[in-house]
């Protein structure tokens, strides 16, 4: 995908836990002024939700063309190119670290919760917004169910860890952060729509493509929909949150 279709992919993952966030930032009593490092900041979906929140952000992230297009956002960043397994900053530099979507990409999460805790100042908070568990999916009818074995397999071929929500509370505490609380964001659901479903089918799409033939794909698309719009269906991936004190 080019990059402004990857930030509209992770806009759209954004919109997801908003109100998870919104209870975070009150939990960890976040006040304007305080410095914020975006761990995998990536297109700068958050900057603009960061920022508005009176915060001072930094951004890192691996990818190049990530940190290229995160500096043409309006919202005012520095973003550095860098390996969050090996953070080029100085302990206790920042009052919050973050993530959102992220720990399930890398390497070595651990080892990248213990760099963020690293950097966190004594008595700020390290935070997971989002980690999902692929593994733990929930999909129905069958149509979906076979969509979601396909988009299994391709995210772990794409390097995903399909188990990554399940580990984080155990990372967090084994890295000594205090007061660790872990939860599972809720699934919630309007009445379906084609547009809800479109803007859903743009992802799946992609992680199908190169496992199956396109022909096959419109084919599950069109069941889908008709599922969809049906009313009957349902898809569910756990997605959990952790925070903790250093």
């Amino acid at each position: 995908m080019r990059i402004s279709e990857w930030h509209e992919r992770f806009t759209l993952q954004s919109t997801w836990t908003q109100d998870l966030r919104n209870f975070i930032f009150g939990k960890i009593n976040a006040q304007p002024g305080q410095t914020l490092l975006d761990v995998g900041v990536g297109t700068g979906a958050l900057l603009d939700e960061y920022t508005g929140r009176g915060l001072q952000v930094t951004g890192l992230d691996l990818n190049l063309e990530n940190c290229q297009f995160s500096n043409l956002h309006p919202a005012k960043s520095i973003i550095f190119n860098a390996d969050a397994h090996h953070m080029p900053f100085k302990a206790g530099q920042f009052d919050l670290t973050a993530t959102h979507y992220v720990l399930l990409w890398v390497r070595d999460p651990a080892h990248v919760v213990a760099e963020m805790k690293r950097v966190t100042k004594p008595g700020g908070y390290v935070v997971a917004f989002a980690e999902p568990d692929y593994h733990s999916r929930i999909d129905y009818p069958k149509v979906f169910q076979d969509i979601g074995k396909i988009q299994n397999r391709s995210l772990a071929f794409q390097g995903i860890d399909l188990s990554m929500g399940r580990k984080l509370g155990h990372i967090f505490r084994t890295i000594g952060l205090k007061d660790v609380r872990l939860g599972l964001l809720a699934g919630q659901w309007r009445y379906p729509e084609k547009d809800d479903f479109d803007h859903e089918w743009d992802i799946i799409a992609f992680d199908l493509g190169g496992f199956i033939p396109v022909d096959e794909i419109l084919a599950m698309k069109e069941r889908a929909l008709e599922s969809w719009l049906a009313g009957e269906s349902t898809v569910f991936i756990p997605t959990f949150y952790a925070y903790g004190m250093v």
